[in-house]
This record gives C-alpha cells, sequence and structure tokens, in this order.
C-alpha cells in the first residue's frame, strides 16, 4: 500500500507503469502496477488502510491529476446496490 503523496512521487520517477480502477462491492479503490511486477493499492494517509470511493469519477480524476492518460476499469466485482460502509 502507498499513500497518495508516494504513489504520485513513484510515478513521477517512473516507477509505475500502469494504473487500474477497481470495484469492490459499491467502493473503488486505485490500483498501480510497478515496473517490477508488483500491484501497489492506493491507502489512506490516516492509518494506511486501502483509500475507497463511492464515485469512480474521483479516483479517475485523482489519477489523470497524478499523470496517468490511461486507466483500466475494473468492474468485475462491482455491486452498485450494497450500501456504502
Amino acid at each position: 500500500m502507498m499513500t497518495l503523496e508516494r504513489l504520485r512521487t513513484a510515478f513521477h520517477m517512473g516507477g509505475l507503469t500502469a494504473a487500474r480502477v477497481v470495484a469492490n462491492g459499491s467502493r473503488f479503490h486505485a490500483v498501480a502496477d510497478t515496473a517490477n511486477g508488483d500491484q501497489i493499492v492506493l491507502a489512506r494517509h490516516s492509518d494506511a488502510t486501502a483509500r475507497a470511493f463511492s464515485d469512480p469519477g474521483t479516483v479517475l480524476r485523482m489519477l489523470r491529476d497524478i499523470g496517468f492518460r490511461v486507466v483500466t476499469v475494473d468492474m468485475t466485482n462491482w455491486h452498485p446496490e450494497q450500501n456504502c460502509l
């Protein structure tokens, strides 16, 4: 897991090769692939748990602000009818 600041730094240093928005229930998470083939999940700064978004547009804008121009969206486990907890 990585905070937004560290994710931004890794991107600008060339350490990230791709980004995805992954749905889980009714929430969305940002996942980035590293040059080494690892996957990094965006973490909340306060407690280092996965940062979840209720609006996919928010996470897409954040990834665009970091510098990503191509982002894949995985909706395999998207269940919009579930309550956002």
